[in-house]
């Protein structure tokens, strides 16, 4: 047996024997109106609150495709890391690109210019 013909037996006798012992304690107009607009009320709420739900479940999504999008950005700047250390290796100067070389090696060939220079006759 299915709940609703559980719910059915359970509560019919109850609102028959209800509504035999409250004829004394009916609602007055004011009561239903007034019951009525919390009723209202309520489900305003209810429906706000399935908007705010709504919000808050794509507010999830977009946060994580964000962190999605965050992880594939730190994977690639460790690769360009990782690219820049073997250009570092490969780009490393070699003995002859000291500048204190080319320096000194140009004042000793402008002095021996020079003295040769000096010694002709």
């Amino acid at each position: 047996m299915n709940i609703v013909g559980k719910i059915t037996k359970l509560f019919l006798p109850l609102i028959f024997v209800g509504s035999i012992f409250c004829n004394e304690a009916s609602l007055t107009g004011d009561e239903v109106i007034q019951l009525f607009h919390s009723i209202q009320e309520l489900e305003h709420k209810d429906s706000l609150n399935t908007s705010i739900i709504k919000n808050l479940e794509l507010q999830i999504v977009d946060y994580k495709n964000i962190g999605l999008q965050n992880e594939l950005i730190f994977k690639d700047y460790k690769k360009q890391l990782e690219l820049k250390d073997e250009m570092i290796k490969l780009v490393k100067p070699k003995w002859y690109d000291n500048k204190y070389l080319w320096f000194f090696g140009g004042v000793i060939m402008t002095s021996g210019a020079v003295y040769l220079a000096g010694q002709i006759d």
